[in-house]
């Protein structure tokens, strides 16, 4: 999934070339082949990595590694700058060079199997894909912008909270993953909290405009719901008529 979402960040955002776009994707698959024999056997690929902090951790192996740096000094440095760019888009940088950046890599993405998941609260604030949201959205609240909490101690920046729009606890009933961006959002704990326990006819108002704002997103990501469907799947157990 983020073989693709990272080819789509090159093409589309940073406006590289097919070729090295290509020649990025060879790199890591080299640099993936090389953190096996370091000791990362668990690592089937770079792009499988959900941590931030086990990403930089790599970054940092990689560096006193003997090995790699002497294959990257022979190949001009062409693995460090593949991995240097996958570690950009890691952070999301230049996701805020286009006003909807993250639009511009939308796609359907498979599901992940097994998909366990009880919540729509994303409890891990060191995930890649959460962090990108945070940087597409500039840590503000996205159901208002206005909003405003405190810094981070951990990002220096200001409080935000990742949340799953459709939880993930209804992916069986979505053909393609509903763990996208497109399905992220950053949200400021008070209205993370509202969406959670507010009141259910308050609560419509707000989600029917935020499914106007995302279902292009939405759609684009294979995730292709009427209002109605996309509210009984917000709530199951409380679904909204009309």
């Amino acid at each position: 999934m983020q073989q693709e979402y990272f080819g789509l960040y090159l093409k589309n955002v940073k406006k590289v070339s097919e070729a090295t776009i290509d020649h990025y994707f060879r790199s890591l698959r080299k640099i993936t082949a090389i953190l096996r024999d370091m000791g990362y056997p668990q690592i089937e690929s770079l792009y499988d990595i959900d941590s931030y902090s086990q990403l930089l951790e790599i970054k940092q192996a990689l560096t006193e590694n003997p090995i790699f740096v002497t294959l990257n000094d022979k190949g001009h440095r062409m693995y460090s700058s593949g991995f240097v760019s996958y570690m950009e888009f890691a952070e999301g940088k230049d996701f805020l060079i286009h006003p909807s950046s993250l639009s511009l890599i939308d796609c359907p993405c498979p599901v992940k199997q097994p998909t366990i998941a009880k919540q729509t609260v994303l409890q891990s604030r060191d995930r890649i894909m959460v962090r990108q949201v945070f940087q597409a959205s500039d840590y503000h609240c996205e159901i208002d912008g206005g909003h405003q909490t405190f810094i981070s101690q951990s990002l220096h920046r200001q409080y935000v909270e990742g949340h799953h729009l459709i939880p993930l606890a209804v992916q069986n009933e979505i053909d393609t993953s509903l763990d996208v961006y497109a399905n992220i959002l950053a949200l400021c704990p008070t209205c993370h909290r509202f969406l959670h326990f507010g009141l259910k006819d308050e609560k419509k108002k707000v989600l029917e405009h935020i499914f106007e704002c995302r279902q292009d997103r939405l759609n684009d990501s294979g995730i292709k719901l009427g209002r109605k469907e996309f509210l009984e799947l917000v709530e199951p157990s409380r679904a909204y008529a009309g």
